[in-house]
């Protein structure tokens, strides 16, 4: 499995240490990574020529969005990137339409949950999926038993909640009379906490507690093409201390069951989300 890494820096020499894949968001396009334009995106990858960079284009696609989108798709299609994360199912059609040739990421997030719709996406032309946070490892063995499509997880990072249309935070503060002072605020409930961050585009909350996936990434090593790691709301210097030892089970120079005590160490509010979990139940009779 190789390391994907959701960026929210810069700096790719950072990481190249340890994983030469990465996932960058499309400015005005994109949700939960580091947005760039597609000229700042043209000088990464003419900057790091061996380097697998992925694009997120996972916004709500409108009509007067579809001339500018082409344009860009166009662009992206001749740089050579290794694929489109999308969340939008416009973006198929884009795809034939324009004759493009960039391989699409089927990354409806709370949707991508099995292999049927893995098969009926592949068909039309999908070649990965990213697979929901809210499935169990066994579920993700079966789709890989299932399905043709090559699979990518999440394995660490503040797990997606949920994303809305709306200016959330924006409109609370208005009605509270309060200025809105910084991108990114806490929710706390008896049972949780959740980060709410808002930007042109909407409103995405996080949990609280952050997802370490490192044993399942070593038990799906040969099942899961890409296992992303998302930077997002974590300090760059313990994120890359996280990359490390990520870097070192896939190598096999640590066990994973210490590995996830280290990162536990790092992050307690951690743990491994619903990989050992079921989220789907009998209703009582």
């Amino acid at each position: 499995m190789q390391v994907l890494v959701g960026l929210n820096n810069r700096n790719i020499s950072d990481y190249l240490d340890y994983t030469n894949s990465f996932i960058i968001g499309l400015k005005d396009f994109s949700i939960n990574y580091l947005e760039l334009e597609i000229d700042e995106i043209k000088k990464i990858i003419e900057d790091y020529p061996n380097i697998n960079l992925f694009v997120s284009i996972n916004a709500n696609i409108f009509n007067k969005d579809l001339k500018i989108l082409e344009d860009k798709l166009i662009i992206l299609d001749k740089l050579g990137i290794k694929g489109i994360f999308f969340y939008d199912i416009s973006i198929i059609s884009l795809k034939e339409k324009l004759g493009l040739k960039t391989p699409l990421v089927w990354a409806q997030e709370h949707m991508t949950t099995n292999y049927n719709t893995c098969n009926y996406f592949y068909d039309k032309g999908c070649e990965y999926v990213y697979l929901s946070n809210e499935i169990t490892e066994e579920e993700i063995k079966e789709i890989k038993e299932k399905s043709k499509i090559k699979i990518i997880c999440s394995f660490f990072g503040y797990p997606e909640v949920s994303f809305s249309k709306r200016s959330l935070l924006t409109n609370y503060f208005l009605y509270h009379h309060e200025n809105k002072e910084k991108d990114v605020y806490e929710i706390k409930t008896d049972d949780d906490t959740y980060l709410i961050k808002e930007n042109k585009l909407g409103t995405r909350i996080t949990h609280g507690k952050l997802l370490n996936g490192i044993i399942p990434f070593k038990d799906l090593d040969n099942i899961v093409s890409y296992g992303i790691l998302n930077e997002e709301n974590i300090d760059h210097l313990v994120f890359l201390k996280v990359l490390k030892i990520f870097n070192e089970v896939n190598k096999n120079t640590i066990d994973k069951n210490k590995a996830f005590k280290d990162i536990l160490d790092l992050f307690p509010n951690s743990d491994d989300g619903f990989f050992f979990k079921k989220t789907i139940y009998k209703v009582k009779e």
